[in-house]
């Protein structure tokens, strides 16, 4: 098996056995402080400098963070459908009314702050809704 790319291994996690740059590069893309991954990856602190300052580093680290903010939204992603879905349940079945109404206010809260940060969206519901007044309006 071939060595792996630095991308590879900041998806996998801290490898102890790393050495220099490696460590370094994972220390980074982990999110620590240029101070605390130069003392991490065993290298002065104007080195770890230095290797930032090298283009291909600097692309590779980014390319490496944005897989990692990538896969973790995609988890983000599917535990807020499991979480939509768990509210739906109170909504519907809890007996006791002050859990169903929480739940139904979360679900608004959630479904506010989605269409306030995805105005793609709100601007198509928007026009379903204003088509949908249209066509009751003609009947």
């Amino acid at each position: 098996m071939s060595d792996p790319t630095r991308h590879d291994l900041a998806e996998i996690g801290m490898d102890p056995q790393l050495q220099g740059d490696d460590q370094l590069f994972q220390a980074l893309v982990s999110g620590c402080h240029i101070e605390n991954a130069a003392s991490i990856a065993g290298v002065s602190v104007r080195t770890a400098y230095r290797r930032l300052a090298d283009p291909a580093f600097r692309s590779q680290l980014q390319e490496a963070r944005q897989s990692l903010r990538e896969s973790i939204l995609a988890k983000l992603s599917d535990a807020g459908h499991d979480a939509v879905g768990t509210l739906w349940d109170l909504m519907q079945s809890a007996d006791n009314e002050v859990i169903r109404l929480r739940a139904a206010k979360a679900v608004l809260d959630s479904l506010r702050g989605f269409h306030a940060e995805s105005p793609t969206v709100e601007t198509t519901t928007r026009t379903r809704v204003e088509s949908t007044q249209r066509v009751i309006e003609r009947a």
